[in-house]
């Protein structure tokens, strides 16, 4: 198993680690600050370092431990020592757009009565979909734009804590969280990572968030389209 150093903290750029596994075009580490994709943010990309040997990593998965996806094949051995960086902006980015997409889909849900069915998070534009929705009006379209950046600019703090099962699913249906995909959560998991946006939102959430949401700056929604019946997906972007 690879250790998940962002999972406690989302702005680790650099650390130190050990080659587990060499792959054709891939290594897994014993740990790593670089984000496996998943739950609709895009994995991470970056550079592992050895001495004179550099591999570019242009994406990270999670299959048997995370893998490092390198641009070529790997220059490293099985226990040798290397050096993670992030593409530190295309992380930061992927941070802006996933807690901007946590305070939208809390807005369009209390305000709405909207239930986010699945969403992708990464730079310049993301989206999720929603339910049960038939249309996305211009003046609901003008409304939720307005009133989320009010939020934004509310410079909330995010928060990460970690709450064993029961408690956390308590806990979020007191704030009337969707926890019914929780229930699908193998029972193995005994503790939930909780990411909390003031007093605003609370969600079960692996991904990797800003520390504050004045680093988000202000949401545009760009257009929708239509997925399924009762389901409309919003396409958004942010300022730079």
């Amino acid at each position: 198993m690879t250790e998940l150093l962002h999972m406690k903290d989302n702005y680790i750029r650099e650390f130190d680690a050990t080659v587990t596994k060499v792959g054709e075009n891939y290594v897994v580490l014993d740990k790593t600050a670089f984000y496996p994709e998943g739950g609709g943010q895009s994995g991470d990309r970056g550079v592992l370092k050895s001495g004179a040997r550099e591999a570019i990593v242009t994406d990270t998965q999670k299959k048997g431990g995370v893998r490092h996806i390198l641009s070529g094949p790997p220059p490293f051995e099985t226990g040798m020592q290397v050096h993670g960086e992030l593409d530190w902006a295309f992380r930061h980015e992927c941070m802006r757009y996933h807690t901007a997409q946590h305070v939208l889909s809390r807005y369009l849900q209390l305000n709405h009565g909207l239930e986010t069915r699945g969403n992708m998070v990464k730079p310049r534009e993301s989206r999720a979909d929603y339910y049960p929705i038939d249309d996305f009006s211009k003046e609901l379209i003008a409304e939720t734009e307005k009133e989320v950046n009010e939020i934004l600019t509310k410079n909330l703090d995010v928060r990460i804590e970690f709450m064993p099962r029961e408690q956390a699913i308590e806990y979020l249906e007191e704030r009337r969280y969707q926890t019914r995909y929780l229930n699908m959560v193998p029972d193995s998991v005994k503790s939930f990572r909780l990411v909390l946006i003031g007093a605003y939102d609370a969600s079960a959430c692996a991904g990797t968030h800003v520390a504050n949401t004045s680093e988000i700056g202000l949401l545009t929604i760009n257009k929708t389209k239509n997925v399924g019946a009762e389901k409309q997906r919003l396409y958004f972007s942010l300022e730079p």
